[in-house]
């Protein structure tokens, strides 16, 4: 079983990889290997192999980071190295699971599956200086997992020690990949949830997005544009037309590219003395859009 030392030494053994070369660590006496590196210069892949605890079948995993890069300025991704990452991932006892299931949305119907017991948690270190732009696309892609149609596989996202959100964007076949995206880090999971309720989850997910958008730190000018274009899909979405909801979300997604800047704050970086509000309401909207594909028949 993976203790706390073992956690602690996997966590150090990755800092002190080399930056942009893979660094595998191979956990003492199982078969099991992590392997990270930084891929193209803007993403982040770990893949995962750690032993049940148990006795049964290897937990396997991979978990991708993929950050915006725009090339008219160099500064919209800096320092991205595996150890600027501040990567972990540790097999939960009933204990977490307990605590993470407690922490989750819906703890009356959203859970940890057993079958992928796996935290993730993104802490890069102050001084190592990672800083990005807009945000970035967070997978989890479970190879012990099977896909079906209309899965209900969710990816979580919390700050440590935090509430969870629900950052779904997508859920893909290939084993199961679920997709989210946000603009802040820390703790990953994927969990079951068992009654999906699409109607009223858009309904809650719009009113969290319009909250939102009434963030102090939203200029006038951008406030308005992106609140037209939520009351605008919010309306389709009441009046059943899903698709024009939809594409009134991509709307606001893509206003939010244009808008990112001073009226709308879209940096992050390791210090923590930056809202990088941009990311977090492209994650909201994001998570709207997907509640509303499956209202319009995804899979």
């Amino acid at each position: 079983m993976l203790d706390k030392r073992t956690k602690w030494l996997l966590l150090l053994s990755l800092m002190l990889g080399m930056a942009m070369a893979p660094v595998a660590c191979v956990l003492a006496g199982t078969g099991c290997t992590i392997t990270t590196a930084i891929e193209d210069g803007r993403k982040f892949k770990a893949d995962i192999c750690v032993p049940n605890p148990g006795g049964g079948a290897d937990y396997e995993m991979s978990f991708d980071l993929e950050f915006d890069v725009d090339p008219d300025d160099p500064g919209s991704l800096q320092n991205l190295t595996v150890p600027c990452v501040g990567f972990s991932v540790d097999v939960l006892d009933a204990g977490e699971i307990a605590n993470i299931d407690s922490r989750l949305p819906d703890p009356a119907n959203q859970a940890i599956d057993p079958a992928l017991p796996l935290r993730v948690t993104i802490e890069p270190p102050v001084g190592c200086g990672l800083a990005f732009k807009d945000d970035y696309d967070a997978e989890f892609d479970a190879t012990n997992l099977t896909w079906v149609a209309q899965s209900p596989y969710r990816l979580m996202k919390a700050p440590i020690g935090g509430s969870f959100v629900d950052i779904t964007a997508e859920v893909l076949p290939g084993s199961v990949r679920s997709r989210g995206c946000s603009g802040t880090f820390s703790e990953f999971v994927m969990v079951v949830d068992s009654v999906q309720d699409y109607a009223n989850e858009a309904i809650a997910a719009y009113a969290d997005l319009g909250l939102a958008l009434n963030d102090n730190a939203l200029g006038p000018t951008a406030r308005s544009t992106l609140k037209s274009d939520h009351g605008v899909s919010q309306a389709a979405f009441v009046a059943g037309n899903y698709a024009e909801a939809i594409a009134r979300l991509d709307d606001l997604k893509a206003h939010c590219g244009v808008l990112g800047g001073p009226a709308l704050p879209n940096a992050w970086r390791s210090a923590r003395d930056l809202v990088n509000l941009e990311g977090e309401l492209v994650s909201k909207t994001g998570h709207v859009r997907f509640l509303l594909g499956r209202l319009n028949g995804d899979p």
